[in-house]
């Protein structure tokens, strides 16, 4: 099921995927012969690939190796006119060498073209540990200020500048002060000293129109190439919707300031996500957007005023003056309909729940970003940056009837109405919830269906509520249920029953009435 950000056709894309099988994980050696009396002529991928393994298995000129020393191919990558890369990985006796690695470039026509290696020559070192790896990775951790996880350690070949030294690789995820890390340490495996270390996570620049004033962005980046993929945040990249090609480059500065460049729009996509990522986990205890520390793709570029969940990736489009909508609350919303899949019971709700959901995702991350005017500021309004087709916000939660006449209130006539007009009554329920009909301090008034007042519980603690509904969410979930859902969620956040009461207060201002299954709330404090 495909989601989408505001009314209009649906698309049907097809990605293909080119499939190396059984070339990215085979051991180089050398090519087997075709089976006589005819065999097929070898493919242009099979002859490259058979000349950059025979190339590494006779170890010619840089790729030099010692007798106990194997090449193991990793990844073919096609490039221009018939060429293909061709990255190897290197072992010492059964050890990984880290910084050991070795490329070949091939053509078609088999003829090996260029060859490269991290390490030239013979890597040979000891292979017994003195040290254990509990004693490395305690050393490992004196090296991250702030560590959330050991996420694996082995013992490896680390070769450096021509150095060979056998050693505990640890990496930790964690931060450096608010800058998340991945970093690898390196621990001499006979002396016990920090031999090297490296982080995955590259805090990037974005020169971006939707965000600021200085936004930055982790990326990978390797060899003095830097790419749009999360090192942290497994899943999560941003490539051109109309290459694939995930987005590279020589520096870790990305965009032009245009939201018209699609590498802005790209920035601005891994920007949103990674603060969704960070929202969930430290409002809402969530790991990763889908709930097990993933991710999902981006792509920048598609051909459409809109933007798109299509299960398992996101496609941003354009608004009118040709501008990609890669704005905090576009984004956040459409990786809420990917959250709203990964929590029980799915996606398959009553018209106007998913919709919604992606809106309070928009919102609830826009809040946790805090980002100042003109930029994507948190307020209650969806797309009001981007400006989609030229009327202002596509959506509004604090009043739903000043966008398109969206209903503010819940009716027998929400299941059959269009699922972004029927997001209209969860969305005001939740700035209700949020904020109150009347919050003052410049927030806007709310009116409600029943002339009732209703005070707010905050942004942040709306947001565990309303995710607590969702994990108590099931298949066919309709905006009855999630009232009970999400009564049930904030009466077990809150023993006071602070969050209840006003919760269901939220609820009939909406006109969503009481159900027989909903929860009662007693305060014994």
């Amino acid at each position: 099921m495909q989601r989408r950000i505001s009314a209009g056709r649906l698309l049907t894309a097809a990605t293909t995927l080119t499939v190396l099988a059984g070339m990215i994980a085979a051991t180089a050696g050398p090519a087997t012969a075709a089976p006589s009396p005819s065999p097929a002529p070898p493919s242009g991928l099979a002859a490259a690939v058979s000349a950059a393994d025979a190339a590494v298995t006779a170890g010619l000129d840089a790729l030099a190796k010692g007798s106990d020393e194997t090449y193991e191919r990793k990844a073919v990558t096609p490039w221009v006119g018939g060429l293909y890369s061709v990255a190897y990985e290197r072992s010492y006796r059964g050890l990984p060498v880290v910084g050991g690695d070795a490329v070949v470039l091939a053509d078609s026509r088999g003829t090996v073209r260029a060859l490269q290696s991290a390490a030239t020559g013979p890597v040979g070192t000891s292979t017994t540990a003195r040290i254990g790896a509990e004693q490395a990775e305690r050393t490992a951790r004196t090296e991250l200020a702030s560590v959330d996880t050991v996420e694996s350690r082995r013992l490896v070949v680390r070769v450096k500048d021509g150095n060979s030294r056998l050693a505990w690789e640890t990496v930790l995820t964690g931060h450096k002060g608010a800058a998340p890390s991945r970093l690898h340490v390196f621990v001499d495996a006979t002396t016990g000293e920090v031999a090297d270390s490296y982080d995955d996570v590259h805090a990037g620049t974005l020169n971006s129109e939707w965000n600021g004033p200085s936004p930055t962005i982790a990326t990978t980046g390797s060899g003095g190439s830097y790419t749009l993929r999360d090192p942290n945040r497994p899943g999560l990249s941003c490539a051109d919707y109309g290459t694939g090609q995930v987005f590279s480059k020589s520096s870790d500065s990305w965009g032009t300031g245009s939201a018209s460049s699609k590498e802005t729009g790209c920035g601005d996509a891994m920007f949103a996500a990674q603060k969704e990522w960070d929202m969930l986990r430290d409002w809402l205890g969530r790991n990763g957007h889908n709930g097990n520390g993933g991710s999902w793709p981006v792509k920048v570029g598609l051909g459409d005023v809109n933007a798109y969940w299509d299960g398992s990736t996101i496609s941003i489009g354009h608004s009118q003056a040709n501008k990609w909508i890669a704005s905090i609350d576009v984004v956040g919303h459409e990786f809420g309909h990917g959250i709203d899949q990964y929590t029980p019971g799915g996606a398959n709700n009553e018209s106007g729940l998913g919709e919604a959901t992606g809106d309070i995702m928009g919102a609830l991350t826009e809040a946790y970003t805090n980002e100042p005017a003109p930029y994507d500021s948190p307020d209650y309004t969806v797309g009001e940056t981007v400006d989609l087709v030229g009327s202002g916000p596509i959506r509004n939660m604090y009043n739903p009837s000043l966008v398109g006449n969206n209903p503010n209130c819940y009716s027998a006539s929400i299941p059959n109405t269009e699922e972004h007009a029927a997001a209209g009554p969860l969305n005001h329920w939740f700035y209700l919830l949020a904020e109150g009909s009347t919050p003052g301090g410049g927030k806007p008034t709310s009116p409600t269906c029943n002339n009732s007042s209703v005070t707010g519980i905050g942004i942040k603690d709306a947001g565990r509520v309303f995710y607590g509904g969702m994990l108590l969410k099931t298949s066919g979930m309709t905006y009855k249920r999630y009232r009970t859902a999400t009564l049930t969620a904030a009466k077990n956040l809150d023993p006071t029953c602070t969050f209840f009461n006003r919760a269901k207060a939220a609820w009939d201002a909406v006109g969503v009435p009481a159900q027989t299954g909903d929860p009662t709330c007693t305060n014994n404090g």
